[in-house]
């Protein structure tokens, strides 16, 4: 089978080596010229290195005795510096060494590659079904979900609160029933009228979301505890918020949504009502209810079946 595409091989051609080999020659000639020149002076910084790289141990060794010993401003041998220097060449290559065998050691056993390729064998269905549980044993619907489904949708009952106050644009009032609506109904009401009128306050719809799935995983975790009192307020507060705010909002569609909220005797009505009214803004975005589903999936049909 021929590839449908291939890279071209890479050749180096004899001239390129032989001109490398030519400045690698010249480079190391000139170094040895510098040495046999100015010998008395490197030697003393090269001497001055090595104490410093051993922490002077080197003094205590026959090279150090020489390098120490030899009067200032005497030449030292041509072959010194490089005799003197098998030593740490040796531990170098050793560490390198080393060093190349551990990180070839886990490239070769904890690199991405090696972890997502498996042989033919384990592609087998047994070599999967041996590896991983069917994942339908670990899946358990919800308390009375088969009869939900059965005789459809069916939401708990809440009474709206909102259907006696007089005016909605007073927060106070607005408040002053807030704390008796249910924080799952609290948080689908103000993504829902946020969607319809949007505040102007961007930042709040990211933070509602936050602390509905900070709610609805401490519901996961233990379905009788309430959520934390901090996660409650602000839920309740940005409900209050999206009910009564006024400033950089579109007061026409605010004026809708507030006669949705005190027309309907439920707030089960209010969610289906305003979802509905939200859907052709586009700003209607269900993935944003997705929490609901573990807390009360009747109430997220309410807005998602639409």
């Amino acid at each position: 089978m021929t590839p449908l595409f291939r890279e071209p091989v890479a050749t180096t051609s004899p001239g390129r080596i032989v001109a490398l080999g030519a400045v690698g020659l010249a480079t190391m000639s000139m170094l040895a010229l510098l040495w046999w020149t100015f010998s008395p002076i490197l030697g003393q910084v090269y001497a001055g290195l090595r104490l410093a790289e051993t922490a002077t141990l080197w003094r205590f060794t026959g090279w150090g005795h020489y390098f120490m010993s030899l009067p200032a401003g005497q030449p030292f041998a041509f072959v010194s510096i490089y005799k003197s220097s098998v030593g740490f060449g040796l531990a170098a290559t050793g560490l390198t060494a080393l060093l190349g065998t551990l990180a070839w050691r886990k490239r070769s056993r904890e690199h991405m590659d090696v972890l997502i390729t498996a042989s033919a064998m384990e592609f087998s269905q047994e070599g999967i079904l041996a590896r991983y549980a069917p994942p339908l044993c670990l899946v358990r619907s919800p308390s009375g979900a088969d009869e939900a489904d059965a005789a459809g949708p069916v939401a708990a009952v809440v009474a709206n609160p909102f259907e006696g106050l007089r005016d909605l644009r007073d927060a106070r009032a607005v408040e002053s029933v807030a704390d008796s609506v249910p924080w799952p109904v609290a948080t689908a009401l103000f993504l829902t009228i946020d969607a319809a009128a949007p505040l102007k306050d961007r930042k709040a719809h990211a933070t509602v979301l936050k602390a509905a799935w900070t709610a609805s995983d401490r519901f996961a975790a233990e379905p009788a505890a309430p959520p934390p009192p901090a996660t409650l307020a602000d839920l309740h507060g940005f409900m209050v918020m999206a009910i009564s705010e006024q400033a950089g909002r579109d007061i026409g569609m605010l004026d809708q949504v507030h006669d949705l909220i005190q027309g309907a005797a439920t707030l089960n009505d209010v969610v289906t009502q305003l979802a509905s009214l939200a859907l052709p803004t586009g700003r209607l975005f269900f993935p944003d209810f997705a929490w609901l589903r573990h807390v009360d999936p009747n109430l997220q049909s309410l807005v998602t079946s639409y």
